[in-house]
C-alpha cells in the first residue's frame, strides 16, 4: 500500500502533466521553459509561489514564499530518511 505522500505526489504530477498538453486550457509549451529566465520563473512559482499560496489558504495563516521555503524545508528534514552512519575507517 503507498503512502498518502506517495497518493498526493501521484495526484499532484497528474495535474501537473495536464499543463504540457496542448489542450489544457492553462497550457504552458516545453519550448517556452527551454528559456532559462522562463524556466527558473516556472520553478519558482512551482516550488515557492503556488505552495505558499496553498499553504495560506489551508492553515489561514499568511506565509510568503521564503516563509513557505522554511517551513518545506523543515517538512523535507522531517521526512528525510537517514542513512545509519558507516564506521569509521582509519587509514594509518
Amino acid at each position: 500500500m503507498e503512502s498518502k505522500q506517495e497518493e498526493y505526489t501521484l495526484k499532484i504530477l497528474g495535474q501537473l502533466q495536464e499543463l504540457f498538453e496542448e489542450d489544457c486550457e492553462n497550457y504552458i509549451s516545453m519550448a517556452e521553459l527551454e528559456n532559462n529566465a522562463n524556466a527558473a520563473d516556472f520553478f519558482h512559482a512551482l516550488a515557492n509561489l503556488a505552495p505558499a499560496v496553498v499553504y495560506t489558504k489551508l492553515t489561514k495563516k499568511e506565509a510568503g514564499s521564503l516563509d513557505f521555503n522554511h517551513i518545506a524545508n523543515r517538512l523535507c528534514f522531517q521526512n528525510a530518511k537517514v542513512k545509519p552512519a558507516e564506521p569509521a575507517v582509519n587509514n594509518l
